[in-house]
Parts: structure tokens; C-alpha cells; sequence
């Protein structure tokens, strides 16, 4: 069983280019992946070359906006095995320039953290040797925010690893 990576995604852009995502984001169902990145018959190797990720991801958390002037936004939350769908959103960047995609992710089982965007940016960060107590002087504090629980789960597994300490 994989670790899943949480991500946040926003896409931006044409009415007309993203409605072609519509009925799949309706069906709260997997699929995303394969509609903007199709590999057709699953192929683990395939999956991780194109998508990023092992598996397709749900549209669940997902919904469409018609922001009514001519643009519209797909914005909620997926979950990944391992890693984000980086690879796929870069398709679909490279095929629809007029969007712009942002994807924020969390792997806490990896320890690592960072937003991609189809502007290039890419900040990616391994946490595992911050302490709750450094790690804001370490990882930008947008990032932090968005997944507000990674300096709270720091600190429980500090404590816990306290409370060893003293049993041993």
C-alpha cells in the first residue's frame, strides 16, 4: 500500500478549454489522470513515467467553476500514491497554455512538501531533519499554512519520541 501525497490543485483559464473537464470532475470518480494524460491500458511503469504517480486520482474533492466572464476554475483537493501527478499537469500545460495550473502537495510518510505551477515553478522540500521548532525557518510559510498540520504532526512525533526516551 502506497503513502498518498495530498494535493491541492487550482486550474485557471478559458471557459471553453476547461468545461472538457467537466463531466469528469461530475463523476466523482478516478479518472482526471487519464483524461489529460491518457496511457490507456494501466501500466504501472506508464502510470509513474506519465502521471507521476501510480494510480489515477479521484475528481471527489474537486469542483467546477463558471466564473461567468468567460474563465472558469477547477479547484479542491486529490490524493496521490507517493508522489504528485506533476507529470500529467505539465501535459496538460504544454497542450493548453491558456490555463494555469497550480498544484500544492504533502507526503508526510516521505517528508516532503512543495507547489508546482505551469510557470515553472517547482519548490519542492524534505522536512525530515526539521524539528517542529525550525521548520518555519526552513519551508516557505505558504506552504506550511496549506498543510497546517505538518509542524502539529511534528510535534506529536517529537513528544512521542520524548515519551520513549523516559520509558527506556
Amino acid at each position: 500500500m502506497p503513502n498518498w501525497c495530498s494535493n491541492t490543485l487550482t486550474i485557471t483559464g478559458d471557459y471553453d478549454t476547461l468545461v472538457q473537464l467537466k463531466p469528469i470532475i461530475d463523476k466523482d470518480e478516478d479518472g482526471l489522470l487519464e483524461a489529460i494524460a491518457p496511457i490507456g491500458e494501466w501500466d504501472y511503469g506508464t502510470a509513474v513515467e506519465t502521471w507521476g504517480t501510480k494510480w489515477d486520482v479521484s475528481t471527489e474533492g474537486l469542483d467546477f467553476t463558471d466564473n461567468g466572464d468567460g474563465t472558469a476554475t477547477i479547484q479542491g483537493y486529490m490524493d496521490s500514491a507517493w508522489g504528485p501527478p506533476i507529470d500529467a499537469f505539465q501535459k496538460l500545460a504544454d497542450d493548453w497554455d491558456s490555463c494555469y495550473i497550480e498544484l500544492m502537495y504533502e507526503e508526510g510518510g516521505m517528508a516532503f512538501v512543495g507547489c508546482w505551477d505551469s510557470e515553472g515553478a517547482d519548490d519542492h522540500y524534505e522536512y525530515s531533519e526539521f524539528t517542529s521548532e525550525n521548520i518555519r525557518d526552513n519551508i516557505p510559510h505558504y506552504l506550511l499554512d496549506q498543510f497546517d498540520y505538518i509542524e502539529e504532526n511534528l510535534s506529536q512525533y517529537e513528544e512521542e519520541e520524548k515519551d520513549q526516551e523516559t520509558v527506556n
